[in-house]
């Protein structure tokens, strides 16, 4: 550290300080507790944390597994985190948080936003596919309202799924920019991995497979990034750790003296849809954690059936034995597919279901429908805020037809109708729609990957079996052999393209599928929420005063960064 830093150090900590101290006057002259908030700044003693962070199944575990060697980290399909995790890595702390997913599990948002905020530096996750539009939203509140820019580096993992080359990087981060926006992705050092091929690589006994497995999985630029970053940011991140999670602590303090609506009964209409919500949105997590089960457990049969196959394919004494074990493994792969839709169609049915009976019960509760009265007598009499609430666009087709549903004769009947806008039976009837038996894996795999399917299965492998089964005399040992271990990969991996395209294929469906039937019911909530909020009467001035210290937090925070960008501060 330069004469330079401990100047910056010494004007910034002053700065911090300062605000600490008006802070915690504040509190103590509203009576606010003042417990949870931070009681000094920059800790200069402790090592730098980095928390990984981001989209669900994005293979957070596997990067940190891959990095700290750590065996029991816990990776595979799934949820597999399900609280925040601390290892070491090289006198660094690291920190492996749930997805965050603002539909799919608000408690692992909220560890996960804590985790973040504790934090010296993020390190954001996301899969080849990027950004959908809630982990997108994510990461631009992240990026923007936090003003984690300057103390953030974005990962995208899972790149063998299209293949790590220059051409689709270059073509992924054109992407990228899109979310990035006002920063490009240079700015926020991103860099393309694929975690599971630097792990595969540690157990790969050929040496000539092992490495094309580490350079494919780009784990040596991850490593150079990550300390590259570390020793840029070190200083200025640290300095902020406390800034942030002083900002998170005014939050819930500004939420706690937000002002009513100045009616109780929109104020319980707020409670009802939040109750609402939670339903809705514990089912939607029920459904996407247990499709997600089934169709990564048929991808893995798939694979397996590649890896069997392909290690058993010279084993065969002629050419056509071959191909019938060839062609009887894709017939499988078929059956596996087939069967992934039957269990999928009859888990969504179950949790519809479930889901149907608890809104309908919850409909019928002496709280629904005593709120239904109150509010239909108030609008009846011209109640202004009520008429406000039922005549505004935003709510026309929500709150008004669920309040006017949650206790008539067709209550019961209507169900899931009151978010869906169709009932349980259509739904299941939908399910077809976007889980059809016409898929089938090897179609896809044919067109995008050059995969042959049955009928044509040898093409390239002609040449490999008449050279394989000639007798040994006729031809060199060495030859035969390197061209029997590059088909034999060149077959399995068709197999984990068919594997690859099913995750991708129901992946989608599934999206497809909550959004039509779930998300849409949840917006619609949320901009009722937001609607009732937007009522509120006037900004108390205690909680004024708290989202100015907020913004004094906010900017001190931007300066701090702004004063260390493109100094490249040491961290020793």
């Amino acid at each position: 550290m330069n004469d330079q830093d401990s100047v910056s150090i010494a004007v910034w900590t002053a700065k911090s300080k300062k605000l600490l101290e008006s802070v915690r006057q504040l509190l103590n002259k509203i009576g606010y507790d003042e417990s949870g908030m931070p009681q000094d700044v920059f800790e200069g003693n402790k090592p730098v944390s980095l928390v990984f962070a981001g989209q669900y199944s994005a293979g957070k575990s596997s990067i940190l597994k891959a990095l700290t060697g750590i065996e029991d980290i816990a990776i595979g399909a799934g949820i597999t985190t399900q609280e925040a995790h601390s290892y070491d890595w090289n006198g660094i702390e690291v920190i492996d948080t749930p997805g965050i997913h603002t539909t799919l599990r608000p408690d692992h948002d909220e560890i996960s936003y804590q985790a973040i905020a504790n934090s010296d530096m993020l390190v954001y996750v996301v899969t080849q596919e990027l950004f959908d539009d809630f982990i997108g939203q994510n990461f631009r509140r992240l990026l923007l309202e936090k003003d984690k820019a300057g103390e953030m580096i974005l990962i995208v993992n899972k790149m063998a799924d299209i293949g790590n080359t220059i051409e689709n990087r270059e073509t992924k981060l054109k992407d990228l920019e899109k979310v990035t926006t006002p920063y490009t992705p240079a700015q926020l050092r991103t860099v393309f991995v694929d975690a599971e091929s630097y792990l595969d690589s540690l157990s790969e006994s050929d040496i000539e497979i092992a490495e094309e497995l580490r350079e494919r999985s780009n784990y040596d630029s991850l490593v150079e990034t990550l300390n590259a970053f570390v020793r840029d940011k070190a200083i200025s991140s640290r300095m902020t750790t406390v800034l942030y999670r002083l900002f998170e602590f005014l939050q819930k303090a500004v939420l706690e003296y937000q002002p009513t609506t100045g009616d109780s009964d929109i104020d319980a209409l707020e409670e009802h849809l939040l109750q609402e919500r939670h339903i809705i949105v514990n089912t939607q997590w029920r459904i996407e954690t247990a499709v997600k089960s089934i169709f990564e457990d048929a991808a893995s049969q798939i694979r397996e059936k590649g890896r069997d196959v392909a290690n058993s394919i010279y084993s065969f004494d002629n050419e056509a034995d071959a191909n019938e074990a060839i062609n009887v493994a894709y017939n499988e792969v078929d059956t596996i597919t087939a069967t992934c839709v039957d269990s999928v169609t009859r888990r969504i049915t179950e949790l519809s279901n479930d889901c149907q009976a608890q809104l309908d019960e919850f409909y019928k509760s002496d709280f629904s429908q005593a709120l239904k009265f109150r509010l239909e007598s108030k609008y009846t009499k011209g109640n202004p805020l009520i008429e406000r609430l039922f005549k505004s666009d935003v709510l026309a087709q929500g709150s008004s037809k669920i309040i006017a549903n949650t206790a008539g004769t067709n209550a019961a009947a209507t169900g899931l109708k009151a978010f869906t806008g169709s009932n349980i039976h259509q739904m299941v009837l939908d399910i077809g729609h976007f889980f059809g038996h016409s898929f089938k894996p090897w179609e896809a795999v044919k067109w995008v990957k050059g995969i042959n399917v049955a009928g044509k299965v040898l093409g390239v492998f002609g040449v490999v079996f008449s050279l394989g089964m000639q007798a040994k005399e006729d031809v060199d040992a060495d030859k035969r052999q390197q061209e029997m271990r590059k088909n034999r990969e060149e077959l399995r991996a068709g197999f984990n393209n068919a594997a690859n395209e099913v995750v991708k294929y129901f992946n989608n469906a599934l999206v497809d599928f909550l959004a039509k039937n779930y998300l849409t019911r949840i917006n619609q909530i949320d901009s009722q929420i937001s609607e009732i909020r937007n009522m509120r009467i006037g900004k108390s001035q205690t909680c004024k005063l708290l989202e100015s210290a907020q913004t004094d937090c906010r900017l001190l925070i931007s300066d701090i960064h702004q004063s260390y960008s493109g100094n490249g501060d040491i961290f020793d």
